[in-house]
């Protein structure tokens, strides 16, 4: 049986952001970075070993995300870069009243990982929804993740476990 987290987190207070990421850079994502976020959110969750069986279950998911975050004026999302590439991303839902704020979560290709750069995407997101009105956020991950064990637990983040499958990945 697969373990869910819930994590919430108030966007109120957050800290500053780091200057320790440079020269990489967070930004909030534009309509023209749609595919390369697609396909960066894709590699990172294939590479993670808590997702690994669910990547082909989770594509419904990743379009509906995408969906939301793209098919607006302003895009809902956060990107990371190393120059023109785009290395990380996270989308997010900025309904105030949504079950889940972190549609993908912070995901960073592989070879990037394991240098702060999923926490630094995380508190760019959660600054992102309070200055879109989301004064509590919250986000959905299995208990074995990466972001569930060391990355969500960061700014506050206060986690409980949900019961069945909230995302339907048994469904897809």
């Amino acid at each position: 049986m697969i373990s869910w987290l819930s994590f919430q987190w108030r966007t109120v207070g957050l800290p500053e952001a780091s200057d320790a990421i440079q020269p990489l850079v967070i930004r909030p994502a534009v309509k023209a970075d749609s595919e390369m976020a697609a396909k960066t959110i894709q590699s990172a969750f294939a590479m993670d070993p808590a997702w690994g069986d669910a990547t082909r279950a989770l594509a419904a998911s990743f379009e509906r995300a995408l969906t939301l975050a793209f098919d607006r004026e302003e895009p809902a999302g956060v990107v990371l870069t190393h120059g023109s590439r785009i290395i990380g991303a996270s989308l997010l839902e900025v309904d105030a009243a949504a079950a889940n704020h972190l549609l993908t979560g912070p995901c960073v290709l592989h070879e990037y990982r394991n240098r702060g750069l999923g926490s630094a995407l995380l508190l760019e997101s959660l600054r992102f929804l309070n200055q879109h009105g989301v004064s509590e956020a919250r986000g959905l991950t299995r208990a074995t993740s990466t972001a569930g064990r060391f990355v969500y637990p960061k700014f506050g983040g206060q986690a409980r476990p949900i019961d069945g499958d909230p995302i339907g990945l048994r469904a897809a």
